[in-house]
């Protein structure tokens, strides 16, 4: 079973063995430095279980496997949305454990009162992350945004209803 904490400095040496290319470019639009990860792992410690941001690492039997996030502060949100992101280490992807991820945290999400909404950014040719939105009951909306690590590149906009009136 996949048990989410709150990301910080102790998951800093996994992430960077565990980094590719890949994951780089989603995340952050390069590949971490030991630096920018110690700053950016030090800041997330500082942020409240319960604030407008929330970073969460994803560990299976003691070993960190990826994370995700549900930020409620993010360009283009509206009241009641949140961006959800999730990632996998290299080695994690291609086991299932991405579903696994993310509905642990769509759960955390509808659990949280100020969230009716999430709004996932999914490249267009990340079809591993499109299968798997679609598989949370995301839709995709047509709309297109710039990538939040790489506003050269494109993302599609896809939504998941968490509260239907």
């Amino acid at each position: 079973m996949i048990h989410l904490e709150r990301l910080g400095p102790r998951h800093a040496d996994a992430i960077l063995a565990g980094q590719d290319p890949a994951l780089a470019a989603e995340i952050v639009g390069q590949r971490w430095s030991r630096e920018s990860l110690d700053s950016f792992l030090a800041r997330a410690a500082r942020w409240r279980a319960d604030g407008p941001i929330r970073e969460y690492a994803a560990e299976l039997d003691g070993v960190l496997i990826g994370g995700g996030g549900l930020n409620l502060l993010d360009t283009g949100l509206e009241r009641g949305e949140a961006a959800l992101t999730y990632w996998l280490l290299a080695t994690h992807r291609g086991r299932g454990h991405g579903h696994v991820l993310a509905a642990a945290l769509v759960s955390r999400a509808r659990a949280e009162p100020r969230i009716s909404r999430l709004v996932l950014r999914i490249a267009p040719t990340n079809s591993a992350s499109s299968a798997l939105a679609r598989s949370l009951g995301a839709e995709r909306t047509g709309e297109v945004e710039r990538h939040p690590a790489d506003a050269a590149r494109t993302v599609d906009r896809w939504v998941l209803e968490l509260r239907r009136s």
